[in-house]
């Protein structure tokens, strides 16, 4: 048996704050409850924080996420499942009603060996109202993410710390154990009649299964911790956080605990003392992080802007828009700016220096500059000294106004030849899905296209300088978002780190 009747001895933490309805107990009597350490975003000095939010007439996203620094692991796998999360509820919208669905993040613990975060979910649909909650640690020495069973030193403790949450409720709020909720009552009642039936209990199944062939799981490996919270799935243990007495604070939703009045949560406190032998190594670096002054190094230079997506895991797409900018360019930002959308815009030198003004805004409001040449010449009919005389011409101008060259080439006329990909240093990015919109001049068939052909992976090419382009993205937008996907750059869809210079690329499709 892998626990003994620890539930018995398990202390109460003095209630920290009392949460009764008036009437339900004599006033004397205070419900043990905890006091959670969790940070908000807002409050942590130096945070970016990304946030993303779009209304339609179908329903509501949104959602919030801790920009930790250049592709941090904890930021990409946050920012990543949120926008899975969002894709999930787009594809499964009524035909009727405008549902909203809002996700946020609170920090739990930050130092330089740990990082833990909450992620939240508040679902709204007509009168009806869903909360769900997990938390993720970024375990920093090796570099993983991890769930909430690696702040345990193995199985047994995973168990014993649903006993102590037991105890809690059988001894604070006078729950019964036959009635007591989910994997907690589970584990009560399994460990009830082993001290009453010892034989018998030896031979049923704990929740904790191990591997299937009876070999406990070491949950200092991040891969054997994710195989054990996929088999505590439920636990409430997975949105624990660290009390500020040094204990643990468990959540658990109020319709759980009917003794706990009329509350938005229930934060059941478990003793310090009672996790003492508990925790694993992380936990208690979790620990004292939680309990210490938030001390995570931020760089101060860091841009929410810069999406964090895995396009691997997610419907992504890179609309693109050529030989701008131009007088629309600007209707076309506020029309992005009502997606958050990210975009890709292959401007033009010459231009650049037209419109410095779109450009800054361009820059500023998140979308990535490509460069299209200075005025739209084919570059394969020049030599390769006057390919990268042009193309360094044109990075010059965009660097003016950006303060940085742009990340990618588009050759006008999708033109290009061995010369062109020997002179450039830059990728060279073209297209799976073409409009034709500069022939069709067609709204309606602009967006029509765009709307058929694009799959997960596409790059979308545009051009910003046509007015009935421009009117067409809406429609683009809102069908492309009701499908669920994401609006990235064309960086953010392949990866910087996967496009290499002078190397052609038309789209990131898997399969």
């Amino acid at each position: 048996m892998l626990v003994t009747s620890l539930r018995r001895k398990v202390a109460i933490t003095a209630a920290l704050g009392l949460l009764l309805v008036p009437g339900c107990h004599a006033a004397e009597q205070a419900l043990p409850y905890a006091e959670a350490v969790r940070v908000p975003l807002d409050a942590w000095p130096g945070m970016t924080v990304g946030t993303r939010s779009v209304t339609t007439d179908a329903g509501t996203v949104g959602y919030r996420y801790p920009v930790l620094g250049p592709d941090h692991p904890l930021t990409t796998e946050i920012h990543t499942s949120m926008a899975e999360r969002q894709t999930a509820f787009m594809e499964d919208l009524p035909d009727r009603g405008t549902p909203e669905l809002f996700q946020d993040s609170t920090v739990l613990a930050a130092s330089p060996r740990v990082v833990g975060v909450r992620v939240t979910e508040t679902l709204k649909a007509g009168v009806n109202e869903t909360f769900a909650a997990r938390t993720l640690w970024y375990d920093v020495e090796n570099d993983a993410i991890v769930p909430w069973t690696s702040l345990f030193r193995d199985e047994a403790a995973i168990e014993r710390a649903h006993l102590a949450v037991a105890a809690v409720l059988e001894e604070g709020y006078d729950m019964p154990t036959e009635q007591l909720p989910g994997l907690v009552g589970e584990v009560a009642l399994r460990v009830t009649e082993a001290e009453s039936e010892p034989e018998e209990a030896a031979a049923g199944a704990s929740p904790a299964s191990g591997d299937g062939e009876g070999e406990p799981l070491d949950l200092s490996d991040p891969e054997q911790a994710l195989r054990a919270a996929e088999l505590w799935e439920g636990s409430p243990l997975a949105d624990l956080a660290f009390s500020t007495a040094g204990g643990l604070a468990v959540r658990m939703e109020p319709g759980e605990v009917p003794g706990a009045g009329r509350v938005s949560e229930v934060l059941l406190p478990v003793e310090a003392e009672a996790t003492e032998d508990l925790l694993s190594e992380l936990g208690y670096h979790a620990r004292q992080a939680a309990l210490g002054e938030p001390d995570f190094p931020l760089d101060g230079e860091l841009s929410a802007e810069g999406d964090s997506l895995d396009c691997v895991r997610l419907k992504c797409v890179a609309l693109t828009f050529d030989d701008g900018p131009g007088e629309d360019t600007g209707r076309l930002l506020d029309m992005l700016a009502d997606y958050d959308a990210r975009a890709t815009f292959y401007v033009l030198g010459s231009l650049v220096e037209e419109f410095p003004e779109v450009v800054e805004r361009t820059h500023a409001e998140g979308h990535e500059m490509g460069n299209h040449s200075w005025k739209h010449d084919d570059l394969a009919g020049m030599s390769e000294q006057g390919v990268a005389k042009d193309i360094g011409r044109t990075n010059q101008a965009v660097r003016a106004i950006t303060g940085s060259d742009p990340w990618t080439i588009r050759p006008p006329y999708g033109s290009l030849n061995g010369t062109v990909r020997k002179a450039v240093d830059q990728p060279l990015i073209l297209w799976d899905v073409d409009t034709m919109d500069w022939q069709s001049r067609d709204t309606a068939k602009v967006a029509e296209h765009a709307l058929t052909h694009t799959t997960s992976g596409s790059v979308v090419l545009f051009h910003d300088i046509h007015p009935t382009t421009v009117d067409a993205v809406p429609e683009v937008l809102a069908g492309l978002h009701h499908q669920g996907y994401h609006f990235v750059t064309v960086t953010d869809l392949f990866g910087l780190q996967a496009l290499s210079p002078g190397d052609v690329y038309t789209d990131a499709r898997v399969g």
